[in-house]
């Protein structure tokens, strides 16, 4: 997971969200290098339901929450998220839009990282935000990773 070798000293200690999440996959590497808790966000209910019985069985601070990202992120309100990655499927065609939801939520400690995965060779941000400044991008393959910071 090169993404967790990007931001290795960000971690320890984060509360980590976890945006189209899928098998949780991410918030468990997460939890596994020192996170103190994770939220993963999903639509799909087996899915969510996996990252429930698995979070139980490891014993591991994972909250799993069913739904629609853009309605779960102003739920959100009022915690405080130092890392959050999102890996949107990739026929997904509103960054623009995610960006803009994170950023206006109120839900990002200061200095905070946020990573969206999108398909290699595609520019899909075109907005500045009012908290978030474009910091780099990873470049892994087919998958590319664009990085801000708050």
């Amino acid at each position: 997971m090169a993404f967790f070798n990007i931001c290795a000293s960000r971690i320890d200690g984060a509360q980590f969200l976890d945006l189209f999440a899928g098998s949780g996959v991410f918030s468990f590497e997460a939890i596994s290098r020192g996170a103190a808790a994770a939220i993963a966000i999903e639509q799909d209910r087996k899915s969510i339901a996996t990252i429930k019985q698995r979070a139980e069985e490891w014993d591991a601070p994972v909250t799993a929450i069913a739904g629609d990202v853009f309605a779960e992120i102003p739920r959100l309100r009022g915690r405080f998220f130092d890392v959050i990655y999102a890996d949107p499927p990739y026929s997904f065609g509103r960054y623009d839009e995610l960006l803009a939801a994170i950023d206006t939520a109120n839900i990002l400690s200061d200095d905070a990282l946020v990573a969206i995965e999108h398909q290699r060779r595609s520019e899909p941000f075109t907005i500045e935000t009012k908290k978030l400044k474009a910091l780099r991008r990873a470049e892994y393959g087919e998958v590319w990773i664009t990085l801000f910071t708050s």
